[in-house]
């Protein structure tokens, strides 16, 4: 990966001529994604914004056919690293998300309607099915009724992987950033990322609550979750350094994440919006200097 960073930053041709090859692949448009970043952080919001119109091309053709992910990953990442440039703030970045994949969720809901419609009826069959064991046909109207909520719920779903893409491409950009100008520098970066505490609480709420305050912010309710999910990740990481404990954690926390993700993936975002308010790593720090 780094000496497809230092090709990347060989020249402006270089850039350009590799984002646009990557972006032809709909499998790897992350990697397009991540040296649009990569040029974004590097040598400014202009110059990545050249490189992006070039790379979006292949997505335009790409879309045309009815293929939105290499459209969608570029535009949103590139956001993502204009953000990022511009605030030098991981809280920031991850807050934009929540807009960022708001937007995903409604574009979704308009250029896809036929594929989230097709899985809305099989989770409202799975959903009728496991009513009907019950015999009461008031819970399987009200199973009629919670359609439009999973649409939604669907939608938002769908942004959240092709956000959760966009996040990962982002930090691969800084990570080759660091790399090449500053080693070490997106570890240590990474592991001080915590959201406010006005920020964690009002996230978890929407992720707690979206879909009871409307149906609409069902959408937002799996994006809600990950600006949480990602500081959740960096807190593990910072305890883990500040305790010199070894990557066998780490490695454990991830075949965690992979095997038991419906248990884990709560835990995490729990903790991340309790060390918005209580700051874990602080603590810690001042146990090990005490």
């Amino acid at each position: 990966m780094r000496k497809l960073a230092e090709l990347v930053m060989k020249s402006p041709k270089h850039s350009l001529f590799l984002a646009v090859i990557f972006a032809c692949i709909p499998m790897l448009f992350w990697l397009s994604a991540a040296i649009v970043s990569l040029v974004v952080l590097r040598r400014g919001i202009d110059h990545g914004l050249k490189v992006l119109i070039w790379a979006l091309l292949p997505g335009i053709a790409w879309a045309a056919f009815g293929q939105y992910s290499v459209l969608i990953g570029l535009v949103t990442t590139s956001l993502l690293a204009c953000v990022l440039r511009q605030t030098v703030s991981w809280p920031k970045t991850l807050l934009a998300i929540v807009p960022l994949g708001g937007l995903v969720a409604f574009a979704m809901y308009q250029i896809s309607p036929q594929m989230i419609s097709a899985m809305t009826d099989t989770v409202m069959e799975f959903l009728k099915k496991s009513l009907q064991s019950s015999g009461s046909e008031e819970t399987l109207q009200l199973g009629d009724h919670l359609r439009q909520i999973l649409e939604y719920g669907v939608a938002g779903a769908l942004a959240w992987v092709h956000i959760l893409f966009c996040v990962l491409a982002l930090m691969l950009a800084r990570s080759w950033q660091a790399d090449l100008f500053n080693p070490g520098g997106f570890g240590e970066e990474f592991r001080k990322v915590r959201l406010p505490a006005a920020v964690g609480v009002g996230l978890l709420i929407i992720t707690l609550m979206g879909s009871a305050l409307s149906p609409m912010l069902t959408a937002l309710v799996p994006i809600a979750s990950l600006p949480l999910f990602i500081a959740g990740l960096a807190l593990v990481h910072g305890l883990v350094k500040l305790r010199q404990r070894g990557s066998f954690w780490l490695i454990g926390l991830y075949m965690l994440l992979i095997t038991l993700t419906q248990l884990a993936y709560p835990v995490i975002v729990l903790t991340a919006c309790l060390d918005s308010l209580f700051d874990f790593r602080n603590r810690v720090n001042q146990q090990i200097q005490g």
